[in-house]
């Protein structure tokens, strides 16, 4: 009969626990086991397009502060408003984690608006860690956009320099975005951030 150490009991104790109560957390913290650096290339060389380099920062909730460490999944539309296949992940996404000032950086193409909608093209903004619950943004939008609302307009005024809505200049837009203090819930169709591959 084998006899379990003390040490060997309290590490798989831990192990059980870790599994039980973080798994769900677990799953949120290394997406496909992506290394993600402060800056992603979404959009491969040749990818149809006009392209863009969309600038981030994120700051913890009360704004005052960059939130350091924080992974940033975003994802897009390609140049005719199509995510790719049908029932897939999107094609044009990519992960970052933010650096010592919060940063990260998209190298990409701007994406389309959806076919035959009336939605303003966007780029959907998702973020974790770093001592923050999974949560998303308001999408990036552009405000050249025809079809953006008055609205839409106006709601992104009032938040100041965390406007949702910013002018491109030469291909490159930047964007300040605040944490909320509690996280949000993901249903499953926009969790491939976290678990799809």
């Amino acid at each position: 009969m084998t006899t379990l150490s003390r040490r060997g009991l309290v590490r798989g104790l831990a192990v059980l626990s870790a599994h039980t109560f973080l798994g769900p957390v677990l799953a949120f913290c290394s997406p496909c086991g992506v290394r993600a650096t402060e800056s992603a290339r979404f959009a491969p060389e040749g990818e149809p397009g006009q392209p863009l380099v969309v600038d981030g920062t994120v700051y913890e909730p009360s704004g005052a502060r960059a939130a350091v460490g924080v992974t940033v999944y975003a994802y897009q539309t390609d140049a005719k408003g199509i995510y790719g296949p049908r029932d897939a992940v999107p094609r044009l996404r990519g992960w970052m984690k933010t650096d010592a000032e919060g940063r990260f950086r998209i190298t990409t193409i701007r994406p389309a608006p959806y076919p035959g909608g009336k939605i303003p093209a966007h780029l959907h903004v998702h973020l974790w860690g770093g001592g923050y619950e999974p949560q998303w943004t308001d999408d990036f939008l552009f405000e050249d956009d025809p079809h953006l609302t008055e609205s839409e307009r106006e709601r992104s005024r009032q938040l100041g320099r965390f406007a949702f809505i910013k002018k491109v200049e030469a291909g490159h837009v930047a964007y300040a975005i605040r944490l909320k203090p509690k996280g949000d819930r993901f249903s499953s169709n926009i969790r491939h951030g976290f678990d799809g591959c």
